[in-house]
């Protein structure tokens, strides 16, 4: 990769990087997925500004070019990143269930407390 490609793909890193800090400091981003931003970026910099590297792991992935070999990686954070969302959703659905069952078992319960008992003659009202 040129040294001008490398050098444009460390300034978005570090832009980037500070956009991540910005957002979880804004409260809008957990820091567990900031951390996961921000070690993928610090990664594929590493990776683009270390040439050796990036050609050992270009060859270990059998691509060809380098290009190929960030594609793959980027293609296979986008899946990691996609699995962690669907774990995390399942997460929420069944807190969610449950908090909806204990809310409807609430009401019910102050539904039948606050009901007047049939049988009982003190509920009824008498007549003159």
């Amino acid at each position: 990769m040129s040294l001008q490609g490398v050098i444009i793909i460390d300034v978005l890193a570090v832009l980037f990087i500070a956009g991540i800090l910005f957002l979880m400091r804004s409260g809008w981003l957990y820091a567990s997925y900031a951390a996961l931003w921000i070690v993928s970026t610090l990664a594929l910099a590493i990776l683009v500004s270390v040439p050796p590297l990036l050609t050992r792991v270009t060859s270990a992935l059998g691509a060809e070019i380098p290009v190929s070999a960030l594609t793959l990686l980027a293609f296979a954070l986008i899946v990691l990143v996609l699995v962690l969302f669907s774990v995390k959703l399942t997460e929420l659905h069944e807190r969610q269930t449950s908090l909806i069952q204990a809310l409807a078992l609430q009401a019910l319960d102050d539904r039948e407390r606050h009901a007047p008992v049939e049988g009982n003659d003190s509920a009824r009202t008498s007549r003159p």
